[in-house]
């Protein structure tokens, strides 16, 4: 997208765990940061939205890269389009344990007490968990969109033209009355994403051969 985006949208998980030290960052991730400056050396806006591997998001990306992040929802208007974007995690009613925990793990006490924890530590505890956590959201009814669906037509109904959610690993597109909600699915099994044309918004799927 390099060459040819104007704005990038990050709907979470981009990373499968971050957490910002006062002088420490993940260095596994350098490569992917490295090419995010690129992108915004290039004047290609980028937002990103904390999803629930990567919502402890401290100020690096805004200070050092000039990317906006946000840690819950990003509404806008882009070419005449209302858009709600969103991760999506929490949505699912019957997920009580992790709405319960969502409240309890971005709690600025619980942020403070993990940083006490040595990165040598923090970090590949952290990353243990990550991979529990996307362990399990690949193994829930992945065919059940119906707390989805509903959550986007009630986006519909205070007026946005397109609906945007990941967290479910699963890409799926539904339309109501010139109206859509996309999940952008993942880039660990299926290589999807979504584009705006202008005009369009459809799911694309990338081609690891080409």
């Amino acid at each position: 997208v390099e060459e040819s985006a104007s704005s990038v949208f990050f709907v979470g998980d981009l990373f499968d765990f971050w957490f910002e030290y006062k002088y420490v960052i993940p260095k596994k991730h350098f490569a992917v940061i490295n090419q995010l400056a690129r992108m915004r050396e290039k004047n290609i806006q980028i937002t990103y939205l904390a999803g629930n591997h990567d919502f402890w998001l401290g100020n690096f990306f805004d200070r050092e890269l000039g990317i906006q992040t946000f840690d819950d929802e990003w509404t806008g208007e882009i070419d005449g389009k209302r858009f709600f974007l969103f991760h999506g995690d929490g949505v699912a009613k019957k997920d009580y344990g992790y709405r319960f925990l969502k409240k309890v793990l971005r709690n600025r006490f619980s942020i403070k007490l993990y940083q006490w924890i040595h990165p040598d530590w923090g970090i590949p505890f952290a990353r243990f968990v990550s991979g529990s956590s996307r362990h399990y959201t690949n193994h829930i009814k992945l065919n059940d969109h119906s707390d989805y669906i509903e959550y986007a037509q009630e986006r519909f109904e205070d007026g946005y033209d397109y609906v945007i959610m990941g967290h479910r690993h699963n890409p799926f597109e539904y339309k109501e009355k010139g109206k859509k909600y996309i999940n952008l699915g993942d880039w660990l099994y299926n290589f999807s994403y979504a584009v705006f044309d202008g005009e369009n918004l459809n799911i694309k799927f990338h081609k690891q051969d080409a």
